[in-house]
């Protein structure tokens, strides 16, 4: 069972899987809205043999973490650092998967020296500004209000079902995913590590040319897209996990 909720806007201790070669390359994989680090199962599996220490949280409100009074990617950001600092990693691999890869963004900002590697999964980026934001708004209107970014109602139910997803989280991460942010755009030129950007190709609501953009202004940053939707992990997981393993050595 998941902890009991936390009222407070201190970094909340979450549930992590560790597996891996204790002496390895620390490497921390985070997953989107509605999922849970179980998500990752057969990225740990590919990954476990190349001498990575693999860490595996649920992020708050998911799985077997704590559920809270407020979900915001600010609030996300201060429960990984929060797990990174306490185990001592000095600097990871971040793998990020739509909501992760936001976290995992503003972590290789903020701390460039803190990542090593850095792989997005077919994350949207947040707009530029206030038009940008009223288009996509608009376009969400247009799919019946659960948006182009990610409209995945159903893949919860059964998290919902069993507990492990508090429904309270969904609406603010998701207005949060919709939130206007210049600041975001201009700090990926800050970012330091050698970064894949994974797109989903035509089959995922993220439009690729988009994700091009993000990849273009990240210094050391590449493109990879696969035609497999949203779930890249999910619906071609030997193709995902052999493309991440070999970008990550």
């Amino acid at each position: 069972m998941p902890a009991r909720r936390s009222s407070s806007e201190a970094p909340l201790r979450l549930e992590c899987r560790i597996s891996g070669d204790p002496a390895g390359r620390p490497t921390v994989l985070l997953h989107a809205l509605g999922n849970t680090g179980r998500s990752w199962d057969r990225l740990v599996s590919a990954l476990s043999p190349r001498k990575r220490r693999l860490y595996v949280p649920d992020l708050r409100g998911h799985g077997l973490s704590p559920r809270a009074d407020a979900y915001t990617f600010e609030l996300m950001y201060g429960d990984v650092m929060s797990l990174i600092d306490g185990h001592r990693l000095g600097a990871v691999d971040l793998v990020g998967h739509s909501m992760g890869g936001h976290v995992a963004w503003l972590i290789a900002q903020r701390h460039p020296s803190r990542v090593r590697k850095l792989v997005i999964e077919d994350t949207p980026p947040p707009p530029r500004d206030a038009a940008a934001e009223a288009e996509l708004r608009e376009r969400s209107r247009g799919a019946g209000g659960h948006g182009p970014v990610i409209s995945l109602y159903q893949e919860f139910r059964e998290l919902r079902r069993t507990g492990e997803l508090d429904s309270t989280a969904v609406r603010p991460i998701i207005d949060g995913l919709r939130k206007v942010d210049p600041g975001w755009w201009q700090r990926l030129g800050q970012v330091t590590a050698e970064t894949l950007v994974i797109s989903g190709g035509l089959s995922s609501p993220v439009p690729r040319a988009l994700l091009a953009e993000v990849a273009e202004a990240v210094p050391r940053g590449r493109l990879l897209a696969i035609d497999a939707g949203h779930y890249v992990h999910r619906t071609e997981p030997d193709r995902f996990c052999a493309e991440v393993a070999r970008f990550l050595g």
